[in-house]
Formats: C-alpha cells, sequence, structure tokens
C-alpha cells in the first residue's frame, strides 16, 4: 500500500512479491522469501495482488466523503428560502451548484480516489482480473454502500425542499445517474491543470456565479427527475 500511494497502480501485475519484499526490508530491517509467504499467507502472487487491490477498493471510503459533504452542506440548507415554489427550486438549483463543487473537490487530487480509479479500470480492462470475484465483490459492495449514501443525501435535500421524483422514475436511479456524472467529471477535471469553472448569471439579480460542468448537468437531472410537490408547506 505504501507503494502504490507513492508510485500509483501502473497494472497490478507489476506489485510483485519482489518489490514488496525489498521494500519490507528497505523499511523494517526484515528479510522474507517467496517460501516466505506462498501457501502460508497467500496461495500465490496473483492471490496477493488480488487482496491488494480488494484493498484499495475498500479502503476508499467514498460514501464517509459523503458523509462528510453532507456535514458540509448542513448550514446551506437552512439559509434557503422554502416558502414559495419558486424560491424551493432555486435552492435544488443552488444546491447543485454548490454540492457539484464539493463532490469533485472531494475526489480530484485525493490519493485513496486516484488508486481507486486505477483499480476500477484494470477490473474492466484486463481479461484476468474481469474473473477475480474477490475484487468484483468489492467493488460491488462498495459501489453498494456509496449507493446508500447518495440515497441519503439527495434524499434528505427533497424532503428539505419540497420535491420529489416524478412518476415512473426511483430515488436510487437519479442517485445513480448523478454519481456516475460525479465520477466522471472527476476524472476529466483530475486530467486538466485548471478548474473547470463557468460563470453564470444565476445570482440575485443576474449576479455572476461559479459553475462547474457538473453542477450545469444537475441542473438537466433535476428538470427531469425531479417536480415540487404541490401544496407543500415547510414544516413548523
Amino acid at each position: 500500500m505504501a507503494i502504490l500511494a507513492e508510485e500509483g497502480l501502473r497494472t497490478g501485475a507489476d506489485l510483485t512479491f519482489k518489490r514488496v519484499f525489498e521494500r519490507v526490508e528497505a523499511d523494517a530491517g526484515v528479510r522474507l522469501t517467496n517460501a516466505s509467504i506462498i501457501g502460508r499467507v497467500w496461495e500465490d502472487q496473483a492471490a496477493f495482488q488480488s487482496e491488494l487491490m480488494a484493498n484499495v477498493v475498500t479502503g476508499f471510503d467514498e460514501a464517509g466523503q459523503l458523509q462528510t459533504s453532507i456535514d458540509q452542506l448542513d448550514p446551506l440548507l437552512a439559509t434557503f428560502d422554502r416558502s414559495t415554489p419558486e424560491s424551493r427550486w432555486a435552492a435544488v438549483l443552488e444546491f447543485g451548484r454548490i454540492a457539484s463543487e464539493i463532490a469533485i473537490g472531494a475526489r480530484v487530487g485525493q490519493r485513496g480516489w486516484e488508486l481507486f480509479v486505477g483499480v476500477w479500470v484494470v477490473s474492466v480492462t484486463n481479461p484476468q482480473v474481469k474473473e477475480d470475484r474477490r475484487l468484483r465483490k468489492a467493488l460491488t459492495e462498495g459501489m453498494d454502500a456509496t449507493g446508500a449514501a447518495w440515497d441519503e443525501l439527495v434524499g434528505t435535500v427533497h424532503d428539505y425542499l419540497g420535491v420529489r421524483v416524478r412518476a415512473g422514475l426511483t430515488l436510487r436511479q437519479h442517485c445513480e445517474s448523478a454519481a456516475a456524472m460525479a465520477a466522471g467529471f472527476a476524472l476529466r477535471q483530475a486530467s486538466r491543470d485548471e478548474p473547470q469553472l463557468y460563470p453564470l448569471a444565476t445570482g440575485p439579480g443576474g449576479a455572476l456565479q461559479e459553475w462547474t460542468l457538473f453542477g450545469i448537468a444537475l441542473e438537466g437531472l433535476a428538470l427531469r427527475y425531479l417536480e415540487l410537490i404541490p401544496d407543500w408547506k415547510p414544516p413548523d
């Protein structure tokens, strides 16, 4: 894991016992051999590499990052005007504008996310890794946990602002769409030197506000997925 943190993930297969043994000896003064490990800790080198990549996946706590985002966004919710349908819909868009920037910032430049993306790519491009049941299980469980966190975040906002998912669609579909875009936009931003922020006249009185492309896309999702609940009033 220390090698990965420093050098990143190239193919996974280059993390051989030899490289790891050399690192352990350099760091801890402990000399290991294949006989020390094979058949005693892991069946073979492939099993070691599989567990290592699975640990990268489980170590990237995207659900925990979303909970941190919820904590950051709680004060924002308290500032929204919920007195009219127009102000509630404006709050939906403003929430998306700010939350999208937080979501991108929580990924780009974070080593855990970068390694997770590397493993994800390997898992869908390497024929051998595609059959790795341990890794696929870790990826599936991670996405399920992340999906549940997205459901909590988005569902909380829906309830607070008096909006709902349109008939024929589901909250999970809305969240899956948003999560997929978050991953894609973060990857694109990570490939660029400068933040992608665009000024739009969406503030009070037409004032300019900065938008990420993800935030603009979230507005499109909101228009398709969401509707205001008729006659909804904020709880006392």
